[in-house]
């Protein structure tokens, strides 16, 4: 359900959307809102840190070694990319619909998945972009697809690049960030809410479909590989 933000002046949308916008009515693409804040900020650099962390952990275990610096560094270096690239995609569509949109960390699910990543599991659920403002259900599902198609656009990038047979660093670099890149894309792609793929769903059914086949083809080649 929309709730009030803000003293009132905006009402939040995500993960419902507005039923308030009209036909009629004007879209102005210019931003209206503030680009950022330092709430979001702290709170995406509290995502990062603990996906970096999750992430490091479920692939490169809790042992500490000579490469251990270098693994974090490319496992920070995936999240980077990987979530961060999601989460501003969310954004600059949702500003371009004239919405004021900023990332909220769920603390809850980022404790969650630090806990999960002990046992082998990383559950990459930190949180969401918030938006404000007047979407219907076709905006609503094209704000949600970005930021999954941004992720999958970035694994194919890796992947085509991996195929012409680079080695070392840049080979390592662009297997992690292809495999957290497949991996939050195709996470996303769960079609319950709040997750991107419900909203997905109820806008455009062939979009979502053909969305999901190749996000899940992205995700067990990210696994098998």
């Amino acid at each position: 359900m929309a709730r009030k933000v803000r003293s009132g002046e905006y009402t939040i949308v995500e993960p419902s959307y507005s039923t308030s916008y009209t036909l009629d009515q004007r879209y102005d693409p210019r931003p209206r809102h503030p680009l950022t804040s330092a709430i979001e900020i702290r709170d995406i650099l509290a995502a990062l840190a603990v996906l970096t962390l999750a992430f490091y952990l479920v692939f490169y275990g809790r042992g500490i070694g000579s490469d251990t610096l270098r693994n974090l560094g490319l496992a920070a270096l995936s999240v980077f990319a990987g979530f961060l690239v999601h989460e501003l995609s969310h954004k600059f569509v949702a500003r371009r619909y004239g919405c004021w949109a900023e990332f909220r960390a769920d603390y809850r699910m980022l404790g969650f998945a630090l806990v999960t990543s002990f046992f082998g599991i990383l559950f990459a659920a930190p949180g969401a972009v918030m938006i404000a403002g007047n979407v219907d259900r076709e905006r609503n599902g094209k704000i949600s697809l970005a930021g999954p198609g941004s992720n999958l656009l970035i694994a194919v990038a890796c992947l085509s690049i991996l195929l012409t047979g680079v080695t070392g660093l840049v080979n390592d670099a662009l297997s992690m960030l292809f495999m957290f890149s497949a991996i939050l894309g195709g996470f996303n792609m769960i079609p319950v809410m709040p997750f991107d793929g419900a909203k997905i769903w109820q806008w455009n059914k062939p979009v979502y479909i053909l969305t999901l086949l190749v996000a899940g083809f992205l995700f067990l080649l990210a696994y098998t590989r």
